[in-house]
């Protein structure tokens, strides 16, 4: 039993992390399984684990034996140990969503038409220029990005084009295309400006420079950020907008793009995005939201867009100093409780849907020295102000201002 050549394991908080540059797996390991690792680093034999480890006092020799079992399993499992599993990886894929990808296959081929509208939209160093085919089009996709509008003397990076037909059924039928390529068909008109949006902010975050592409939500409070990293359906959406409505800075509510070496996090202030299930919550902090346009995602998620504040576009990359992992549990205490960083930095990566570039010792070295100087918390919560006041006091952030 040895492990994997070309292995780090990195000290962090009295824990540690340990790195496979073949594999390009981050593992957290508490002080009884880096113990372990650093004897099967030693070619103690096998046997003698489980006594090593009590006699460390680290775990009860009733349970030793079973412990060292369902660790190294675990190792082999993530690629640490030589006979483990070595999962492909891919350095830069898209951020593409596969719904909407589907959609796409049942576009027409494209064909030039005369716009009865144009616009240009920035975004990052992107910049878009959409031609509409039909008025009723350019309300809905304005009611999204209509805050990244940009001068005429702008130079469009990419063309986004959208076409419409009038159905038999009465519905406008909208073809979308991203210099001439199908992205999207959306049926009817209130499926349409959801594509347009995807097309757009995949097409920035491809062509920015970043080193992870987290999913988070992103709020500034005056020198740093704070990243909200969470699975769909956590409440960081409707965290973020409540954390804005209190007076912190809008950069997004879905995308964090660290950027290699500085570990600064770049702006990418897209409306936020409010399903169907929180717009009553929503109502108390943005009483417009129910007089705002209602889009059908390509997931059939109903959904509404909040405009953020007007000096959103404005922002420019900051540094991260706190990262708060948020879970709405109805009818639980809320209640914001400090995570170790090494456990932290398990599971930020647990919510990368990117990398720009492959990991090595040196970035992976940098990232673990970067989040040693990051507060990082849990918040558990019921009571969304509840959570939005926990926030503001854990970050030092009067936050007292409306948006």
């Amino acid at each position: 039993m040895r492990l994997r050549a070309n292995l780090a394991l990195l000290p962090l908080d009295g824990d540690a992390v340990v790195f496979s540059e073949e594999v390009q797996h981050l593992l957290y390991l508490n002080p009884a399984a880096a113990l372990l690792f650093r004897e099967l680093q030693k070619d103690t034999p096998a046997p003698e684990f489980a006594h090593v480890l009590t006699a460390e006092g680290l775990v009860v020799s009733e349970e030793a034996e079973q412990w060292v079992t369902a660790t190294l399993d675990a190792f082999r499992l993530c690629g640490i140990l030589e006979n483990g599993p070595v999962a492909p990886v891919a350095l830069t894929p898209s951020p593409e969503d596969d719904a909407a990808a589907r959609q796409a296959a049942g576009c027409a081929p494209y064909e030039s038409f005369e716009p009865v509208a144009e616009q240009r939209y920035r975004l990052l160093e992107t910049c878009a220029l959409i031609r509409f085919g039909h008025v009723a089009q350019v309300r809905l996709v304005r009611s999204i990005i209509g805050h990244l509008a940009t001068d005429d003397n702008v130079t469009p990076t990419i063309v986004i084009d959208i076409n419409a037909k009038m159905l038999d059924n009465g519905h406008l039928r909208s073809d979308v295309y991203r210099d001439g390529i199908p992205v999207g068909r959306a049926p009817r008109l209130s499926e349409m400006a959801p594509i347009v949006k995807a097309a757009l902010w995949q097409s920035a975050i491809n062509a920015h420079d970043f080193l992870f592409y987290i999913h988070a939500g992103v709020v500034g409070t005056g020198a740093s950020c704070v990243l909200l990293p969470a699975a769909a359906g956590s409440g960081k959406s409707s965290l973020t907008a409540a954390l804005v409505h209190r007076g912190f800075r809008y950069f997004s509510d879905e995308v964090a793009l660290i950027e290699p070496t500085t570990f600064r996090v770049s702006p990418m202030p897209l409306a936020m995005c409010i399903k169907s299930t929180g717009w009553d919550l929503m109502v108390r902090y943005y009483p417009e939201i129910l007089s705002l346009p209602v889009h059908v995602r390509s997931d059939e998620k109903v959904l509404r867009y909040i405009p953020p504040p007007a000096d959103s576009v404005e922002q420019i990359p900051m540094p991260v100093g706190h990262i708060i992992f948020p879970r709405y549990e109805e009818a639980a205490p809320t209640r914001l409780e400090r995570v170790k960083r090494s456990e932290a930095l398990g599971r930020l990566m647990g919510e990368c849907l990117a990398l720009r570039q492959r990991l090595d010792q040196n970035n992976v070295r940098q990232l673990v020295r970067w989040i040693t100087g990051v507060e990082c918390y849990e918040l558990t919560f019921s009571s969304l102000e509840t959570a939005a006041q926990l926030v503001a006091e854990a970050t030092g952030s009067s936050g007292c201002g409306s948006a």
